[in-house]
């Protein structure tokens, strides 16, 4: 069994907590919390924020910008994309399509989201109700494989 140091273990409670609240503020807020509103919501340094942030980056399910704010907390885009997903009077972006969708699986809730082809641009609105994919039938098509995407995630 591994022991923890204190310092450790106080490090992954402050991730936790930083975690929960990125998420809480995307689906309160529709948008990011910016690194100076996470560190106020947890009464905390920035560079206690910032430093958290890059542990979690590690997990790919977050990924900052060069600034180190938010890019993404995945399935979230803190970024306008042309993956937007509503669902009822809240909206939020997410990077692809596999995220479009996860929004609606994470939060439980029915959702409308304005995807469009990758190659042709044509429009391709689906609709998740209870659980359930529906719109016109197509193929998710990932161009490079999952294994290289955190090579370059933003190309992906």
């Amino acid at each position: 069994m591994k022991l923890m140091t204190a310092a450790h273990q106080s490090s992954e409670t402050y991730d936790a907590q930083l975690r929960q609240s990125i998420y809480r503020h995307f689906i309160r807020a529709g948008r990011a919390p910016t690194v100076a509103e996470m560190a106020a919501v947890l009464s905390s340094p920035i560079r206690k924020a910032k430093a958290a942030l890059e542990r979690l980056a590690q997990t790919h399910a977050f990924v900052l910008q060069e600034t180190g704010e938010l890019w993404r907390a995945a399935p979230f885009s803190a970024v306008p994309t042309a993956f937007p997903v509503r669902s009822g009077k809240r909206a939020w972006y997410a990077n692809c399509i596999w995220d479009a969708l996860g929004i609606p699986a994470m939060l439980q809730q029915n959702a409308h989201i304005d995807a469009s082809c990758g190659c042709c641009n044509y429009e391709m609105v689906l609709r998740v109700e209870q659980g359930r994919l529906l719109g016109p039938k197509g193929i998710i098509h990932f161009a490079v494989p999952a294994r290289h995407w955190y090579e370059d995630i933003v190309f992906t």
